[in-house]
């Protein structure tokens, strides 16, 4: 069904089974410098899964370039032993490794390596803030020779081939790009100038690993961004590396720090919006082109290639998600694919707070098994079991014990599965949050596990199916009354009233944000899309401070301020009289008074819905509880938990 997809491709000497890419990516699994266990584990799960090729990220070449404490030393002589094991370990299977090379240049830190910054000129990276060192011919040199060290001992170690990163967050492109590099001698001015750093690396480099290796290039296609690197000087820069017969392929990325959203898309960029620039780089080159972000998989990727637009498509967060998605597209088993949503909470949401790599869907990444055995002991006695709540949890819960041979039912108050789930999905560009419950149900009706909607479980219905085991995941709800006065409906609403519809909503309104995320920036979204002035306050220094990490809060807080939404920060509810919110600003106490507003929406939080939990306490063999129910976060955590009380059961 996908003939090209899971078609042979070339890359150099290296011969890749699929044109389905494992792009190199932050794990945060490394340790003092060296690649771990864990990344051993990781890394094989994927080529398990049935991926054309990984691209190992997070190296670095040298020991002064520390953008973070969990980098990967490569050139270090202790390296090579985690090298060989992973090479050993990915090449059990049908799939090829190659490796990144790079140098962060100034979007390093110095207040990990101790020692100044490097970069073409004296700039300030926008993320990091620190000025850096311009670098001197001495500088140059010692990079060069780091970069060689590293492509030396990546070859020995077993890799199929190594990639020079002049992308996003490269030295390399930081000398490429008029934004970054200012200088006045032969390394700056214009664009020849400008390559004439970057070409002695790979120059060096494929000298050192030679011919016979395969050497690719990870190309910024266009910086998106005013006075730096665009459409033309990329493929200018492609033609010339090609031409010198420097580059056996390029790996195509768009965007730069200067906008993370094009980096590390969330949701709301559409997809294939790399695709062009990919494109003309392809037109522009004999090479082999890899067009990655936000493709859509398996359709999309077997329609560019079909279409001659791409060579190979590179994907990350999919193939975190579900690292047999190359697999079921092969097999046609679309339906089995646990499509990643983008949410951008457990990858790069953790990724950007120094955590450990995760998924909000998959709890088992970077926990993987060194035999990549996913499956869950068979029980050792068959339980009925009931599980009360068809949100996240609950589905996940019945989902494992269902695999582990128990009789599982799952009851649901609403007329519908998906709990919060479908709350989300209907705020503005968030729809794709539904794929976690279609998921789940298509999971739990391949076991056989019965759905029964439209049922409000009670203690004597429960005791009634005389049940072995009792999950509860009933959620939580908005706080009834989280802060002091005389109001409610039809006045003062919660996000909740405004999604549901429950109440007409006015046309002036404010909106108390506390929550710092997407529940209260979208519903405000779905309000002004609708026409409704809306202003919004918080306690908080930002309008949705919280998805900073997850490089989501700009693009949420502009779409916002295009629609004339209002911000005003730094300011606590003390109560509220009607639709009359008094607050006080947090820094002098000063008395704020909101009294112009038809409608107050509130999003203060929620409250565990627990009660069934409480009353069924000593009353049922085996009791357990999951989610929202034990404490109000988020769906992460919910999987989770579910996952666990499934694996007691």
């Amino acid at each position: 069904m996908y003939k090209n997809l899971f078609s042979p491709l070339r890359l150099g000497s290296a011969q890749i089974p699929n044109r389905i890419c494992l792009l190199a990516h932050r794990t945060n699994f490394a340790r003092i410098g060296l690649l771990t266990q864990q990344h051993i584990a990781y890394y094989r799960r994927r080529a398990q899964g049935g991926c054309g090729l990984i691209i190992l990220g997070e190296l670095t070449v040298h020991l002064d370039d520390r953008p973070v404490e969990s980098v990967i030393q490569a050139g270090r002589p202790e390296a090579m032993e985690g090298f060989r094991r992973l090479t050993t370990a990915v090449h059990e299977f049908d799939t090829r490794i190659f490796a990144q090379l790079k140098h962060h240049g100034f979007q390093s830190s110095g207040a990990i390596s101790r020692k100044a910054t490097w970069g073409p000129s004296a700039i300030s990276d926008i993320v990091f803030g620190e000025t850096c060192k311009p670098m001197e011919s001495e500088d140059m040199a010692e990079i060069v020779d780091a970069f060689v060290r590293a492509a030396d001992q990546i070859k020995q170690a077993g890799f199929d081939g190594l990639e020079i990163d002049m992308g996003p967050e490269s030295l390399l492109r930081q000398f490429l790009s008029p934004i970054s590099n200012h200088r006045e001698d032969a390394y700056g001015g214009n664009s020849e100038n400008r390559m004439r750093f970057p070409i002695q690396v790979i120059t060096a480099v494929r000298k050192a690993v030679g011919r016979e290796f395969t050497v690719g290039v990870c190309l910024c296609a266009d910086e998106k961004f005013w006075g730096g690197i665009s459409g033309d000087d990329a493929v200018q820069t492609a033609q010339a590396l090609e031409n010198a017969g420097l580059a056996d392929y390029f790996n195509v990325s768009v965007g730069t720090y200067y906008n993370l959203h094009l980096i590390m898309p969330p949701m709301h960029i559409p997809e294939g919006f790399t695709v062009e620039a990919a494109e003309r780089i392809k037109q522009s080159v004999f090479r082999p082109v890899i067009t990655s972000y936000q493709i859509g998989f398996p359709a999309m990727a077997e329609t560019l290639i079909s279409e001659g637009r791409t060579d190979m498509v590179g994907f990350v967060r999919a193939l975190i998600c579900d690292p047999d998605m190359p697999s079921k597209a092969r097999d046609n088993r679309e339906a089995d694919i646990r499509y990643c949503v983008k949410d951008n909470k457990g990858c790069i949401g953790r990724i950007n707070q120094s955590k450990k790599l995760g998924c909000i869907q998959n709890p088992l990444v970077g926990h993987e098994s060194l035999t990549g055995d996913e499956h869950w002991p068979a029980a050792t006695r068959r339980k009925k079991v009931i599980v009360v709540g068809a949100g996240p949890s609950g589905l996940e819960a019945a989902r494992v014990a269902a695999e582990r041979g128990h009789e599982v039912t799952v009851l649901e108050a609403q007329d519908k599965v998906g709990g919060q789930v479908n709350l989300i999905g209907m705020r503005p560009g968030r729809g794709i949050m539904q794929s976690i419950t279609r998921y789940l149900e298509s999971c739990l009706d391949q076991r056989g596990v019965k759905i029964q909607t439209g049922i409000t479980a009670t203690v004597d219905f429960i005791l009634a199916q005389t049940p072995d085991a009792v999950v509860v995941t009933t959620g939580s709800r908005p706080k009834s009354r989280p802060y002091p006065g005389d109001y409610g409906p039809p006045q003062v609403l919660t996000d909740w009233d405004v999604i549901l519809g429950t109440y007409p909503v006015g046309e002036r309104v404010l909106f108390v944000d506390e929550e710092g995320g997407h529940h209260a920036m979208s519903t405000a979204e779905l309000l002004a899309g609708q026409g409704k002035k809306v202003d919004m306050i918080t306690s908080d220094l930002f309008i949705g401070i919280r998805l900073a990490h997850r490089g989501e809060l700009y693009l949420g807080r502009q779409r916002l301020l295009q629609m004339e939404v209002t911000f005003t920060t730094d300011v606590e509810v003390l109560e509220i009289h009607g639709a009359v919110v008094t607050a006080r600003d947090i820094y002098t106490d000063r008395r704020i008074r909101f009294d112009k507003y038809d409608t107050v929406v509130l999003d203060a939080g929620n409250e565990s819905q627990d009660d069934l939990y409480h009353q069924l306490k000593g009353r049922v063999k085996e009791l357990y509880r999951a989610g929202d129910c034990v404490a109000p976060r988020g769906i992460d955590m919910a999987i989770l938990e579910g996952r666990n009380v499934g694996s007691r059961l």
